[in-house]
């Protein structure tokens, strides 16, 4: 575990992680591993057009905050939609599942995950 202080990071200094490839990549800014964080912080970036199905592992609850674009996320369970826009979190569970389609901007937003995602999971 590092040392318990200060500590930055930049995007270019961290491996980008594909979660699919050509279409969703993530920067895992702040982790366990590299800043001996509880949780994680990560910036996500989405191709426009991305169309997936989006679900919990069970293990991580997480917040999103939308940054730039945007994205219509539908819980198929209750049909229940929702415009993704800067300036709106969203949290997460452990266990969800929503459709999420990318608009024709893209889509970036910031994430933390706990407990921490490290670089290369999913």
């Amino acid at each position: 575990m590092s040392e318990q202080k200060i500590q930055w990071s930049r995007q270019e200094d961290v491996a980008l992680t594909w979660v699919h490839e050509g279409q969703e990549f993530s920067h895992r800014l702040i982790t366990n591993k590299l800043h001996g964080a509880p949780m994680s912080f990560h910036i996500t970036t989405y191709m426009p057009h991305f169309d997936t199905i989006v679900e919990g592992d069970g293990k991580h609850e997480v917040i999103l905050y939308c940054l730039h674009g945007w994205s219509e996320q539908i819980v198929e369970a209750t049909g229940e939609t929702h415009r993704f826009r800067p300036g709106d979190a969203m949290y997460l569970p452990k266990d969800y599942r929503y459709r999420h389609i990318i608009g024709e901007a893209g889509l970036v937003i910031a994430v933390c995950a706990t407990p921490s995602k490290e670089a290369g999971d999913m």
